[in-house]
C-alpha cells in the first residue's frame, strides 16, 4: 500500500503548521527524544502527501513547550484560521496603570507594523508597483492578526476594570 495521498490544501497547510511546530521545538530528533514518538512518524505528520496526523495530546505538549517562539501556537493558530478566527491569548501583564500603558504601547507598535506592511505593499517604487502581491497581502494579514491579539488583550483588561475587578 502506498503512503502517498492527495490531501486538501487545508490539510497540507495543517501539516506545514505541525512541521514548523516540531522545528520550533528543536526538530524531529528532539521531539522523538522528549516524547518517545518515532522520528519517521514525526516526519509523516509534517509531510503534505501522507494522511497521518499528530495527536492532539502531542500538539498540546509541543505547543506548551514552545510558548514565545516565532509562530506560536503553530497548530492552534492554523485551527483558528480554519474556523474563521484568530488565536487570542489571555491578557498578559497587570491591569494597573503600568500594565495598561504597556499594552497600549504594544498596540501602537503592532499598528505600526500593519501600516508599514500595507505601505510597503502599495509603494509605487516597489518591485510590483502599486499592485499588492499575495505575499505582501499575507504579510499585512499576519500583522493584522498580531494587532487583533493585542487589541483583544487591551479590551479584556479594560472590561475587567470597568466591572470593578
Amino acid at each position: 500500500m502506498s503512503r502517498c495521498n492527495v490531501l486538501t490544501p487545508e490539510q497540507q497547510t495543517g501539516k506545514a503548521a505541525f512541521k514548523a511546530l516540531a522545528k520550533a521545538f528543536g526538530g524531529q530528533v528532539a521531539v522523538e527524544a522528549e516524547f518517545g514518538v518515532r522520528q519517521q512518524e514525526i516526519s509523516d505528520f509534517g509531510l503534505p502527501n501522507v494522511a497521518k496526523f499528530a495527536s492532539i495530546d502531542l500538539v498540546d505538549r509541543l505547543e506548551e513547550s514552545t510558548v514565545g517562539m516565532p509562530g506560536w501556537p503553530h497548530v492552534t493558530s492554523w485551527l483558528c484560521r480554519r474556523r474563521g478566527g484568530i488565536f487570542v491569548p489571555l491578557p498578559m501583564g497587570s491591569t494597573d496603570a503600568d500594565g495598561l500603558v504597556r499594552t497600549v504601547a504594544e498596540l501602537g507598535a503592532e499598528f505600526g507594523d500593519v501600516s508599514r506592511a500595507v505601505g510597503d505593499a502599495v509603494c509605487p517604487n516597489g518591485p510590483d508597483g502599486e499592485e499588492v502581491t499575495k505575499a505582501e497581502a499575507q504579510c499585512a494579514l499576519d500583522a493584522l492578526d498580531d494587532l487583533d491579539r493585542v487589541s483583544a488583550q487591551l479590551r479584556m483588561k479594560l472590561t475587567e476594570k470597568s466591572k470593578g475587578e
